[in-house]
């Protein structure tokens, strides 16, 4: 996984993830944006019924219940099911303890947009739908992962009774866990398939003068891609160079010209050593044996 303090994993964190709550949510009425216009709307009816009705009373009494039903009034509840859009770092803890409940990835992550990129993978502009769209769509998958994980291991600490919302729930994790499954594949297929060659493509013209402008190429790519353009012009220069100065003699090390010249030092020694003792050996023979 990317590093905690990596700034592209903290802005590709940063994708709004549609969820909705598994029970009410005490104090989080403006997590609902619509909250306030509810509740200010219906104030203002009640206040119109109870000049006109002559049972203010009642009026009144049916105008608390209502703003209390859409989260407003002193309890500023956020009602269970509730459509709420949160970062998916915000949302990561809520998931992992079942406090949540997420039925649908992204737009550009769905259906239609799977089917774009298997029809024509190479037109379709990542960048615009998310700058880090391969990086986020890893963590979303790891993501939804974990929090079908976490429930199947409460579900394995709790009783083994079974009643007609832990199936429920049960349907909905296997729906997210296929969900992840998908939107992985779609992610490998994507990256590792025409849009890859395409773009191995474009490193290799993008030095010369001749070829076609690669800016138009480069305003669709994520930051992913983005950067294997860079490494492969970068390595096309290389090679370039190479191609057209040729290799030059490498130079030897310092290190193994010492060893060399310590090692024929030795060499020398050693023979002289020898060849000395050898005259002396000869010189100290009898007379006869010379003969």
């Amino acid at each position: 996984m990317p590093s905690y303090y990596n700034i592209d994993t903290i802005l590709a964190e940063e994708e709004l993830i549609v969820a909705r709550p598994a029970f009410d949510f005490a104090l989080l009425s403006h997590l609902d944006p619509d909250s306030h216009r509810l509740a200010t709307s219906t104030s203002s009816a009640g206040r119109k019924r109870a000049r006109d009705d002559t049972d203010k009373e009642n009026a009144l009494n049916g105008t608390t219940d209502k703003l209390k039903s859409v989260g407003g009034g002193g309890s500023h509840a956020l009602p269970a099911g509730t459509k709420i859009k949160m970062p998916m770092w915000a949302l990561e803890r809520w998931a992992m303890l079942g406090f949540i409940r997420i039925s649908s990835l992204p737009k550009h992550y769905g259906k239609r947009m799977k089917e774009r990129l298997e029809a024509d993978p190479v037109s379709v502009d990542l960048r615009s739908k998310n700058e880090h769209y391969f990086l986020t769509g890893l963590l979303l998958t790891s993501f939804l992962h974990r929090t079908v994980h976490a429930f199947q291991k409460s579900q394995r600490r709790k009783s083994k009774s079974r009643s007609s919302a832990n199936n429920a729930q049960k349907v909905a994790m296997e729906n997210i866990s296929l969900l992840a499954t998908s939107l992985q594949q779609s992610l490998l297929t994507t990256m590792m398939g025409d849009r890859l060659c395409r773009n191995f493509d474009w490193t290799l013209s993008a030095l010369d003068s001749m070829e076609d402008d690669v800016s138009g190429h480069l305003l669709k790519l994520s930051v992913l891609e983005k950067s294997m353009f860079e490494r492969g012009v970068e390595a096309s220069g290389a090679v370039g160079e190479w191609r057209e100065y040729g290799c030059s003699r490498m130079g030897v090390s310092v290190a193994v010209v010492k060893g060399k010249s310590m090692g024929r030092g030795l060499e020398m020694t050693t023979s002289g050593g020898v060849g000395e003792n050898k005259k002396a050996k000869v010189v100290g023979l009898p007379l006869r044996a010379l003969q």
